[in-house]
């Protein structure tokens, strides 16, 4: 026989030595454990119908453990959460939501300094003010007028004259932080509840897909408790839930959550006035959504919503909420095929995704994705990434009771704006959770001790056995053969 071959034959007797070792290990093992029906298995003295029959036993249970254990597991995410609706205490006090005001053009007009870089960018094609530039520039300032194929209509047609003006090629951030309305431009006098505040100490300026506009108690630009957060928790017993804005200038008012922002694609809670003196009175209702602290164990697609600090990595806001998502959703769409995105929909000028310029306007008209509508973000998909928006946590229902007929004061430019809610909130919603962690342990533990007799103590006599234990036996059994 030659050497490769004994060789051969030592390396298979070991090894069939060490598996008949193994399998003595495991038979003590199961001779010894503290789970149920494993010692009836491994003893030899029973007769083998009986070691048969508990073997079956043992079988059995772990696949009915397994199918309830997965069964518990499938079921969670449509179980994990309830939302109830429940009583508030009579007089309890109640927060004013969060308004945003944003300024909309009135007839066409952009102001005095609109109109001077207009001429001073030349004219049209017979030496006169050029409206198409200024149109373009308002889209520009004003996303809500876009219409689709507006921007190539009024600039593409002066491309090829020489001594016309041409719409701005870049910079519209800049432009519109500079020809914008400040918020002493904007603002008159601001009260809540009868008493006035300081509105550009409150009213923080933030640009949003609807435009420019002014933020008042905003997660996007503000933080709570700063010298800006304005104190808007209302007492019944004294207080009346009443706002009154008057302005300067031409408004769109809207009323949502802290971490929600003014968007083209979604309508919400607000009011426009646009005439010089005109008054107008909004009515709105709210219920506000509470979350029982376990709720944030439990993973968001489970609890199918997100709190507002969980912000993906990608997003460019400070707080999460529904429109944000549908915003972050719609720059990642015009990324993908422009390689930029609409300045409205980078807030604070995130240098990852680079406003589009006059090329980039142009392509994303072209696609038709300068203003994407909201059912299309919803279906994106990039590679197997989709655009998957979850509303808010802590988003709170509002609705709009009663817009009133404008009525106007001829002695007065000022617009005038009241918000007000009639009838206080008796119910709110409150999100619960079902199955914390805790829950999972002590549901899955009672499966498994029902059906298998294991515990805690089994878990760790398993490592025991095979770890600490094994190497003792081992140690002492070469302590044996060296004596």
């Amino acid at each position: 026989m030659s050497k490769s071959n004994k060789g051969n034959e030592e390396i298979t007797r070991s090894k069939t030595v060490m598996a008949w070792k193994f399998v003595a290990y495991l038979k003590d093992y199961s001779s010894n454990c503290t789970l149920a029906g494993f010692n009836y298995i491994a003893n030899s003295n029973l007769h083998p119908t009986e070691r048969i029959f508990w073997l079956l036993c043992v079988l059995l249970s772990a696949m009915g453990c397994y199918h309830l254990i997965s069964e518990y597991q499938r079921d969670f995410p449509i179980r994990a959460v309830s939302i109830v609706y429940e009583s508030l205490p009579p007089f309890a006090k109640w927060k004013f939501p969060t308004v945003s005001v944003c300024e909309i053009v009135y007839k066409y007009d952009l102001g005095r300094d609109v109109v001077e870089y207009v001429k001073g960018l030349g004219t049209d094609e017979n030496g006169e003010y050029n409206y198409d530039v200024e149109t373009y520039i308002s889209l520009m300032f004003f996303p809500y007028q876009y219409h689709e194929g507006t921007i190539k209509s009024h600039c593409y047609p002066y491309e090829k004259c020489d001594e016309c003006s041409k719409c701005p090629r870049n910079d519209y951030r800049k432009m519109v932080l500079m020809f914008g309305a400040n918020c002493t431009d904007m603002f008159i006098e601001c009260k809540l509840s009868n008493k006035m505040f300081d509105c550009c100490k409150y009213f923080l300026p933030l640009i949003t897909p609807f435009g420019r506009c002014f933020m008042l108690n905003s997660l996007q630009n503000n933080k709570r408790n700063s010298e800006h957060w304005l104190p808007m928790i209302l007492d019944p017993a004294t207080q009346t839930a009443t706002m009154q804005l008057l302005t300067h200038r031409p408004m769109q008012i809207t009323l949502h959550n802290e971490e929600d922002i003014p968007h083209t694609a979604l309508s919400g809670v607000g009011v426009s006035i646009s005439d010089p003196g005109q008054h107008k009175t909004l009515h709105f209702q709210m219920e506000a959504m509470e979350n029982d602290p376990d709720v944030h164990e439990i993973d968001p697609l489970a609890r199918n919503c997100y709190f507002t600090e969980e912000v993906p990595a990608t997003s460019v806001f400070r707080a999460y909420s529904f429109t944000t998502c549908i915003s972050d959703c719609a720059r990642r769409f015009q990324m993908e095929i422009c390689n930029c995105s609409s300045y409205t929909m980078n807030p604070f000028g995130d240098p990852r995704y680079p406003d589009c310029d006059y090329n980039g306007n142009l392509c994303l008209e072209s696609n038709s994705i300068v203003k994407p509508d909201a059912k299309l973000l919803l279906n994106y998909k990039k590679g197997k990434k989709k655009c998957y928006c979850l509303p808010s946590c802590s988003e709170g229902d509002l609705k709009t009771i009663y817009e009133s007929v404008s009525d106007f004061n001829s002695s007065s430019k000022a617009r005038n704006v009241t918000l007000t809610m009639p009838v206080w909130p008796t119910d709110q919603y409150r999100r619960q959770a079902l199955r914390t962690r805790l829950d999972v342990v002590v549901t899955m533990g009672g499966m498994l001790g029902l059906f298998l007799g294991a515990s805690i103590l089994s878990a760790i006599e398993f490592i025991y056995y095979f770890t600490l234990r094994a190497a003792n036996t081992l140690r002492m059994a070469k302590a044996s053969v060296q004596k």
